[in-house]
């Protein structure tokens, strides 16, 4: 992995050494999201598409939409996270890929990314994700992105620490924490995890990273810069907060 954003996603503990609890802390339902895009892709006559899912997670989307006709191949920069997602969608191809460097070459109908563009903070990390996701596809594809928006995120970013505690099974459980700040046009994110048994912490990490939301004009203007002619931006779709944007981009109208 040669990005910093790839980089982050292969040793952020959230993504690696606690992947077994990323289910139990991100519990955003996932029907809303997939309902969307099927929908979409029903419209442009792909009810049966080839998927990329870019930063796949634990593959619970990609499972979604192979219950719903579609042949899904996972991507993303986590080793743990992708095995996981392996073993939810067995007959998947499964991808350990940097967004910012992958040539997978133009072999889906539709392409979807939730999340991951956010951590891309360089302009050049930002422009050449999306361009390589945009080269994933077949003339006629849609792609698919789930952003932070940037205002909305900086209303958020309130430096207060939230908490979530996932059951770890038996007595384990693990305490996650995180305090969000905004400075300079980005998210400084502080996590704090603490593995617990019977009540007695075992084991403790913690891990700083910084995130960049996107405004609805730079994800127009750089789409459109790798050649997505009709750019739709909406309001998240399925997330619990609102901070974010469902944007869905093609090279033709869908």
């Amino acid at each position: 992995m040669s990005s910093p954003s790839a980089h982050v996603s292969a040793e952020r503990p959230f993504y690696s050494l606690h992947a077994g609890a990323y289910d139990a802390l991100i519990t955003d339902p996932v029907e809303p999201w997939v309902d969307a895009v099927h929908d979409r892709l029903v419209r442009a006559h792909r009810a049966r598409a080839s998927v990329l899912d870019a930063g796949c997670g634990t593959g619970r989307h990609a499972a979604a939409l192979i219950a719903k006709g579609h042949r899904v191949d996972l991507a993303d920069a986590s080793r743990e996270l992708l095995a996981r997602a392996g073993e939810r969608c067995p007959a998947a191809r499964a991808l350990l890929v940097d967004l910012c460097t992958m040539d997978l070459g133009p072999g889906y109908d539709a392409v979807t990314c939730r999340g991951v563009l956010n951590d891309m903070t360089t302009d050049q990390e930002r422009e050449s994700a999306v361009a390589n996701l945009a080269a994933c596809l077949r003339p006629g594809g849609l792609l698919f992105l789930d952003v932070r928006e940037a205002e909305a995120s900086r209303l958020r970013a309130d430096g207060r620490a939230r908490r979530v505690v996932a059951d770890l099974g038996g007595d384990g459980e693990l305490r996650f924490s995180t305090r969000t700040s905004w400075q300079g046009g980005l998210l400084q994110v502080e996590e704090r995890y603490e593995v617990a048994v019977d009540g007695r912490v075992t084991r403790e990490s913690t891990y700083d990273f910084t995130m960049r939301p996107w405004s609805r004009a730079e994800l127009s203007s750089v789409l459109r810069r790798n050649g997505m002619r009709h750019v739709d931006i909406t309001g998240g779709i399925g997330r619990r907060t609102s901070d974010r944007l469902f944007v869905v981009a093609g090279f033709s109208p869908p």
